[in-house]
């Protein structure tokens, strides 16, 4: 019994030195147990830092992406074509710790090694704008360039006098015009 006590002291002693050296950036699927230390210490989700408001939540991470966009300009880097998930971390003063990424199936193919200097450097110049008691995270999609987001307050073609639209129903050619 005591040597099976000592061995998960030792083995939980050792997971915390792999989430001390994990690398800032990382590619998702590497550094495993880390990563599980990571999420575990990163519990609590943007959302529940931006007080379950999904607007408020949407645009701080909006703010980070739009930041990332610019930082890639100011760096001359080319972020065009590139579509990622993000697994963010930040600390509680909005501070990012780590960024795990994978690119999509469908993303621009751009050389790894340099996109994950290219983050380093947005990590270590960015800071979300939020405070927050905890250590939160995001799991999100990104896509460059950004396009704007919709207000919704477009203007929406409508029919007159309040008529089904009828451009999509097949028509025999006999219809009153």
């Amino acid at each position: 019994m005591k040597t099976f006590l000592i061995a998960i002291i030792l083995g939980l002693s050792s997971i915390g030195t792999m989430a001390q050296n994990l690398p800032k950036v990382f590619l998702l699927g590497e550094h495993e147990a880390a990563f599980e230390q990571l999420t575990i210490k990163h519990s609590e989700m943007l959302l529940s830092a931006c007080g379950d408001d999904m607007t408020t939540a949407f645009k701080k991470w909006q703010d980070m992406l739009l930041g990332m966009e610019a930082h890639a300009l100011e760096m001359n880097y080319d972020l065009k074509g590139s579509k990622m998930w993000l697994n963010v971390f930040w600390a509680s003063s909005g501070q990012i710790k780590h960024i795990a990424y994978y690119l999509k199936p469908n993303s621009r193919n751009i050389d790894r090694e340099q996109f994950q200097l290219f983050l380093i450097s947005f990590i270590n110049q960015y800071t979300l704008p939020l405070d927050y008691n905890k250590n939160y995270s995001h799991y999100g999609s990104a896509a460059f360039p950004l396009t704007p987001p919709r207000t919704g307050l477009d203007e929406v073609k409508k029919k007159e006098g309040g008529q089904l639209a009828t451009e999509n129903i097949p028509t025999t050619g006999n219809e009153e015009k």
